[in-house]
């Protein structure tokens, strides 16, 4: 993150609000059998399971973090100089206090994005193991090799991106493409939004090599974009606007950050990394209203989903969903 995008404060919170959320338990195994017991009965080994500490709780950790991320941008400096993965131009924000409603709205339909996915990513995931579809595809698909899936994952995402080469690999050129335009036709937004939206959750189910924190951006900034265009026809329709309306790149980027929060529920690196890359202190109140609301929204979304599904399948789910039902 530090080094992609030369911004090595989000970097820094990168590790500390998403990698230690998903830190592993560590397994402790000790002998308790004494050297001097002749009972065979008493147990030789224990294992106990403890989570690990937090990445902040310790100064030798956040000092490792600090010196790792400062040292892998000035690497990036030194090397790439200022060709960085995602190009931001100028742009006017006009009235960001009194456009705030717009960027929390913004926020929640970046919620709902990113819940959507999470949702579709899940069950691609569950078609590629098997374990969702009609009987016919889940004996079909259990009965592929798991090495072959990859394969057939990216034929499906390449038969995308043969009709949308726009969203292959990262997506930032076509991102850097919109933030350096002034227009883009909403419906052309709303395609590539699903059509990236669709790819990734493939890419995810199958299990080929990739992520989702560019896509994410990507997904963001398309959904920025359309809101943006959204609001403007509906300001031209009243014939009347009650405020002048912030660029599209200025939503675009509010956008990317709103999907990122919400994806990984960090708000802060989201944040951090849009006003890295803006060098602007008035768009910090929209990037944290709006990722604040997009990180609670889509934790919502996707225990809504989550429901649905034991509601639906309540086998699979066991006990847990007799009890909750």
């Amino acid at each position: 993150v530090a080094a992609g995008f030369n911004a090595p404060l989000s970097g820094v919170f990168f590790a500390l609000e998403i990698l230690q959320q998903n830190l592993p338990p560590l397994t402790i195994t000790g002998s308790t059998k004494s050297p001097l017991s002749n009972d065979r009965n008493q147990p030789e080994t224990w294992q106990e399971q403890v989570q690990q500490d937090y990445l902040s709780s310790g100064t030798q950790s956040i000092t490792s973090i600090l010196l790792a991320s400062v040292l892998s941008a000035l690497v990036s400096q030194v090397y790439l100089g200022d060709s960085l993965a995602l190009s931001v131009p100028s742009y006017n924000l006009k009235t960001p206090l009194v456009e705030l409603p717009m960027y929390l709205l913004l926020g929640v339909v970046s919620g709902v994005v990113a819940g959507s996915f999470t949702a579709l990513a899940q069950t691609s995931k569950g078609f590629f193991d098997g374990t969702i579809g009609p009987p016919i595809v889940k004996d079909t698909m259990s009965a592929i090799p798991q090495y072959a899936k990859p394969a057939i994952g990216g034929l499906l995402c390449g038969l995308i991106g043969l009709v949308f080469p726009q969203v292959l690999f990262f997506g930032y050129e076509t991102l850097n493409t919109l933030l350096a335009r002034t227009t883009m036709p909403t419906d052309m937004i709303v395609v590539l939004l699903a059509a990236k939206t669709i790819a990734t959750a493939i890419s995810a189910g199958s299990g080929l090599v990739g992520g989702t924190f560019a896509p994410s951006l990507f997904l963001g900034g398309m959904t920025g974009a359309a809101f943006h265009n959204v609001v403007e026809s509906m300001f031209i329709a009243s014939h009347e606007s009650p405020f002048e309306l912030a660029d599209i790149q200025a939503y675009a980027l509010v956008g990317s950050a709103g999907v990122l929060s919400a994806l990984f529920r960090a708000p802060l690196t989201a944040s951090l990394l849009i006003f890295e890359l803006t060098r602007d202190y008035d768009v910090m109140l929209p990037l944290l209203a709006s990722a604040g609301v997009g990180s609670v929204v889509g934790d919502i979304v996707e225990k809504a989903f989550e429901e649905e599904r034991r509601d639906r399948d309540a086998v699979s789910w066991g006990d847990l969903a007799d009890d909750e039902s």
